[in-house]
């Protein structure tokens, strides 16, 4: 019942904004936040396509608007009122990490950095911290942007998560294509035997094709073969 109403309400607006001198572009970014292609923002609002084009115009206009580029230079929409605020979120830099649309995750209360770009480093960590499986998946692509290993070991040491940076990266290199080789170091340091207690990525979590690689860095990985489909395609 919720939804039939927040339906009917957006289309109002939407009504209203295709009419000159509407101040309501501001609650129709609100209730459209996420992330949107023309087709899906059409098909799932019950609009036609001329006014999904007006209605990402007009909302870009104002700042409401971020383009993500997919597979095969397919324009993704971010819709945030965060977004006229400026800076980069930690979830833009993890979608800027895959061309896939269906691995991309969005945040109804994005974290903003102001003033500089956030490595990749740092945005796996943070993805990590979500404890999402959505969140997850999202993350294994960044693994093929990493390219300064210590500053992501110093990150992961700080929130704990080294053996679950490594178990992820071993899951990033079976399905995502050219992932780096992580050092041996990191690797060693990762290893350390003194810890047996194994970890939750995702609490209450763990993995039915994955057991090598929980065994081998005592953490559960919140993932199974089918959930990785998309990283494939």
């Amino acid at each position: 019942m919720w939804l039939n109403y927040r339906k009917v309400y957006i289309l109002v607006v939407i009504h209203l904004i295709m009419m000159k001198g509407t101040n309501k572009y501001e609650e129709l970014a609100e209730s459209l936040q996420g992330i949107h292609t023309l087709e899906t923002l059409a098909e799932r609002w019950g609009i036609d396509r001329s006014k999904a084009i007006y209605v990402i115009h007009r909302l870009r206009k104002l700042g409401f608007v971020k383009t993500i580029y997919g597979a095969g230079k397919k324009r993704v929409y971010h819709i945030s009122l965060k977004n006229k605020q400026g800076g980069i979120s930690y979830t833009e830099k993890i979608n800027e990490a895959s061309a896939n649309p269906a691995v991309k995750v969005s945040s109804s209360n994005p974290y903003y950095i102001h003033g500089r770009v956030p490595s990749y480093e740092e945005a796996l960590v943070y993805a990590i911290k979500q404890r999402s499986v959505r969140y997850v998946i999202a993350s294994l692509a960044l693994f093929r942007k990493i390219s300064n290993w210590s500053l992501l070991y110093r990150l992961a040491k700080k929130e704990n998560l080294v053996r679950e940076v490594a178990a992820l990266y071993q899951i990033a290199r079976k399905v995502i294509k050219k992932v780096r080789k992580m050092p041996k170091r990191f690797l060693n340091l990762a290893g350390n035997k003194k810890t047996r207690q194994f970890h939750y990525i995702v609490r209450g979590i763990s993995s039915d094709d994955f057991k090598d690689i929980e065994r081998r860095w005592r953490v559960y990985i919140p993932l199974n073969q089918s959930d990785l489909e998309e990283h494939t395609r």
